[in-house]
């Protein structure tokens, strides 16, 4: 069978594998994790490390790697002791040593590998990225860019993980919600020749993490940013570089002190992110500073980056608290034959679930947007304007309260929709006059599913 041609720049989905020891054999996971049950983690250590293909003795400086990384890094001092959350974001990885990881004791009991082969780099690429996600994180999807305007045949792999956003101290529940934050690995073009690549590249990749259903995301790795272009086309792609100092300050460069390099040392290695509110991301601190594995043989002619925390925070993007303003959810129960939802297979008749909105506000238009997209168990922007006066405890309308989402004082709320998919809703907000307004009924799109 001949090979599916791919779209220039399209972003390919992969499987991830996982080893079993009951089988003695690495198996493809699931691209959707259907089964993912609570309590998931909050927050995930990012570690990235380009290992430099073209050094002599490349088993043993991957393997030095691993063990620093393991050990020094996440504290793991044995195979058998598993590591926080995390995700490992390796480049420059030699295709003759990518079964070493696959081999690792500590990768086997701990950790889920992408991409699953050598095969999955770009077309004869001799070297590639590898992402590491500790099996503590449900990975729920796989894919990768090769770019199209590489001539070092160079890649993106993108893994979509699922974290906990924490519950209110006073909520009777393991978490607020569950959200899919999108973590991409990539090697960006080398050398001043490849300056003209290097922009595009990171616009692929920016455009990738703000998919569907997604969260945010978060892009480290080698970005090669050598020289005064590179300093303009983080902020060109949209993104936001988590190291806080200058680009000239030295405590953040990681290339130029282990090398014989015909170029100045510099912060080649890089942590972006989609800097939206709602997950902070630590600033990163470099790793791997004179390691070696014997006289003047260093593991990589690069300093790795941990990013010791980031860290799901919902509450930043729902506002601050007023005590006279409450919002509250509520379902209404219609007519069973008020909607129906038409699929490929089957048509079936849904009741219709109206979710009461209360807000305070002094606009003289009073207006609530139908949300485009809503996706179980992944968050929605939910927008007003209008009303008059504060809502009291207890303006409500009939039907019981399917979630309450606590004062506000803004004119937006993020809600992470905990209704299955192929239920139609629609929103009614109301003030303490009575007067109200209503969204066009919408229905609840599939996700890969958080309820147990």
């Amino acid at each position: 069978m001949r090979p599916v041609r791919q779209e220039a720049d399209a972003q390919v989905p992969l499987r991830a594998v996982r080893y079993s020891s009951r089988k003695k054999r690495w198996a493809q996971t699931s691209n959707c994790a259907r089964g993912v049950r609570e309590p998931l983690p909050s927050t995930v250590r990012l570690v990235t490390w380009n290992l430099d293909f073209t050094a002599s003795d490349k088993k043993k400086r991957l393997l030095a790697a691993l063990s620093y990384i393991q050990q020094h890094v996440l504290d793991c001092r044995t195979t058998s002791e598993r590591p926080e959350p995390c995700c490992i974001m390796l480049q420059e990885v030699h295709v003759s040593v990518f079964a070493e990881i696959l081999n690792a004791e500590w990768v086997r009991r701990c950790f889920v590998v992408a991409p699953a082969s050598v095969d999955k780099w770009p077309d004869q690429a001799v070297y590639g990225n590898v992402t590491l996600v500790s099996r503590t994180i449900p990975v729920v999807n796989v894919s990768t860019i090769a770019f199209s305007n590489s001539k070092m045949k160079r890649n993106a792999i993108f893994v979509d993980i699922k974290l906990s956003i924490p519950a209110h101290e006073d909520e009777p529940r393991l978490s607020g919600g569950i959200i899919t934050l999108r973590v991409a690995n990539t090697h960006l073009e080398s050398m001043p020749e490849g300056a003209g690549a290097r922009p595009r590249q990171l616009k692929l990749i920016a455009t990738a993490l703000r998919g569907r259903g997604m969260f945010g995301g978060i892009v480290a790795g080698d970005m090669n940013a050598i020289g005064p272009a590179d300093e303009t086309i983080v902020e060109a792609a949209g993104l936001y570089d988590a190291w806080e100092g200058d680009n000239d300050d030295e405590e953040g460069f990681t290339w130029g002190y282990q090398s014989a390099g015909r170029l100045p040392p510099g912060r080649l290695d890089k942590v972006l992110t989609t800097g939206q509110e709602g997950f902070v991301v630590d600033q990163p601190e470099r790793i791997g500073i004179g390691e070696t594995i014997g006289r003047d043989k260093w593991v990589s002619d690069h300093y790795g980056l941990l990013v010791d925390d980031v860290n799901i925070n919902i509450i930043n993007r729902v506002g601050q608290i007023n005590k006279s303003t409450t919002f509250f959810f509520h379902a209404v129960q219609l007519p069973s034959s008020s909607f129906n939802l038409t699929t490929s297979k089957f048509m079936m008749k849904f009741s219709v679930s109206y979710l009461a909105l209360f807000v305070a506000s002094t606009l003289a238009q009073f207006t609530i947007n139908t949300p485009a997209n809503v996706v179980e168990c992944q968050p929605t922007l939910l927008t007003w304007s209008g009303g008059t006066g504060n809502i009291l405890p207890g303006a409500t309308p009939n039907g019981a309260a399917v979630e309450n989402l606590g004062q506000q004082n803004s004119t937006s709320v993020t809600w992470v929709c905990n209704i299955q998919s192929g239920t139609s809703l629609g929103l009614t907000l109301r003030d303490s006059t009575g007067l109200t307004a209503q969204s066009a009924p919408f229905t609840v799109n599939p996700g890969c599913a958080c309820f147990s």
